[in-house]
């Protein structure tokens, strides 16, 4: 995965923004400015990113992002904490079954797609919760507590919804064995930290998005909930991708409501979608929730039929492809590895554009190239930019250059200094 989101990297088909944002964010802050990018300040009034998402740990990334300050580092960081995933995803198994067995069940979680979906998306922090949560887990099995703590404090760094993963996971460890007194009591521990977890992610979206920002951005994807036939055959297909077997027992629901009631209530469509990052919380907890059903059951007339319908599941939603789709899918995002039309000739004018100094305006494919300077924009609001970069021969390319010439910028007061293929590098003397 590394090598596929580097080469998709320098095929310049990173065009969703957030890559360029949390590379521009880090960049920033290394310079001076906390957490800034030129995106979120312009569609949202926050110079911060905490504005728009409370994810302290990037400040635990930014060390490592210092050695090799790129886009490249990120998605390097991202593919290995995955990585990292799939060891204790075997690890957590063990727990549960036997060598091979676990193998098999790891297996599983290793080609999920949904899991490949987080990787192959852009970079984001969120990304880090995976090994924690399953860390969390494997924590709660063995009855280690204070490492319980740990893990869980650090999973709510990742973003302000992962309280809803930590509560989660508490409640469903305190409450697995009934509700009588004496078992409460014995697991108090573990219902503080589902109310501490809680109270912090109410402290996050009131208090400390709103401090950074304008409010939290959000909370008007669940002003018309509803659930259609769109989001019931994904929740059906995503459970598919592991055997069902989550759905076995009933216990798994305190496991897994509140993160699935999330993203199924959610206005937006890539919320319930393969290849995007929202379901996060969902796999790690779905795998752990698979484990519990697996061990109670036949192993040879029911796990692993069902283990091998969860893996072709998985090749079958696979968001990966080489070419660009002719038609949208409604179910599948898939990234697309093959080079943007112009490849080198763009690459050429990116290395030129970074040459200049002053305000840079480009498109989003280019934007994660550009991202290690501060003063590189993908909207006209506001700026007058001393440099424009853009390929002609893509969609973006033209928008970019439309939105420009609406803003009221004159680009007769430009020189063309490359031009090659479409590929032009305008500069204002």
């Amino acid at each position: 995965m590394s090598y596929l989101s580097i080469e998709k990297f320098h095929n310049l088909r990173y065009g969703s923004l957030d890559l360029g944002i949390f590379t521009q964010s880090l960049s920033s802050t290394l310079h001076g400015r906390f957490l800034y990018n030129t995106v979120e300040a312009q569609l949202y009034g926050a110079n911060s990113h905490f504005g728009v998402h409370f994810q302290p740990i990037l400040l635990f990334i930014l060390p490592l992002f210092a050695l090799h300050p790129s886009a490249e580092t990120l998605l390097i960081i991202q593919s290995a904490v995955l990585g990292l995933s799939v060891l204790l995803a075997y690890l957590l198994a063990r727990e549960y079954l036997s060598e091979d067995r676990a193998l098999l069940a790891a297996v599983l979680y290793a080609f999920n797609s949904s899991l490949v979906g987080i990787n192959a998306f852009e970079f984001h922090p969120v990304s880090v919760a995976l090994p924690f949560f399953l860390l969390t887990a494997l924590f709660l099995r063995r009855g280690d507590v204070r490492a319980f703590y740990i893990t869980s404090a650090l999973i709510l760094t990742v973003k302000e919804d992962a309280f809803l993963g930590v509560l989660s996971l508490s409640l469903w460890g305190a409450l697995g064995n009934g509700l009588s007194r004496e078992f409460l009591r014995r697991n108090r521990g573990l219902l503080v930290t589902a109310v501490v977890s809680a109270i912090y992610g109410l402290i996050t979206v009131c208090f400390l998005i709103p401090h950074f920002g304008s409010g939290y951005l959000y909370g008007s994807l669940y002003d018309h909930p509803a659930i259609g036939r769109r989001k019931l055959l994904y929740f059906v297909l995503f459970n598919a991708s592991f055997g069902f077997l989550p759905l076995f027992k009933l216990r798994n629901a305190a496991l897994l409501v509140l993160p699935w009631l999330e993203n199924l209530l959610a206005s937006r469509k890539s919320q319930t979608m393969f290849g995007f990052h929202y379901p996060y919380m969902l796999v790690p907890l779905s795998f752990l929730a698979t484990l519990e059903v697996v061990k109670e059951v036949d192993w040879r007339r029911v796990a692993v039929p069902l283990i091998i319908s969860g893996l072709l599941t998985s090749f079958a939603t696979m968001p990966l492809t080489v070419k660009p789709p002719t038609e949208p899918d409604l179910l599948v995002h898939s990234s697309v590895l093959s080079p943007l039309p112009e490849k080198s000739a763009s690459w050429e004018a990116i290395a030129l554009a970074m040459g200049f100094r002053g305000p840079i305006y480009t498109q989003p494919e280019f934007y994660p190239a550009m991202a290690t300077r501060t003063d590189v924009y993908l909207y006209p609001k506001g700026i007058e930019p001393r440099v424009v970069v853009v390929n002609l021969g893509t969609y973006h390319g033209r928008r970019a250059l439309r939105r420009l010439a609406r803003a009221g910028v004159d680009l007769s007061r430009y020189r063309t200094v490359f031009k090659k293929n479409g590929v032009v590098l305008m500069v204002r003397p």
